[in-house]
């Protein structure tokens, strides 16, 4: 059976994909979670966001906050 070509949403780069992968490498969630630890702000509870996401969340704020929307 022939495959379909996989092709990026309306308006989306690659590089939209990519970032969340880059700063995961670059600074892994084990870090993320000492730093957490070590000011007494891990999640007490699962959610729909945890801690940790929320850290990689403002990190790419910060790198792309001279970026227009």
């Amino acid at each position: 059976m022939a495959r379909t070509k996989a092709q990026l949403s309306a308006g989306a780069r690659l590089a939209d994909y990519l970032t969340v992968g880059y700063l995961a490498m670059r600074c892994p969630v084990g870090k993320v979670r000492d730093a957490l630890a070590l000011h007494d702000a891990q999640s007490q509870r699962q959610r729909g966001l945890p801690h940790e996401v929320l850290v990689y969340f403002v990190l790419a704020m910060v790198l792309l906050c001279q970026r227009g929307l």
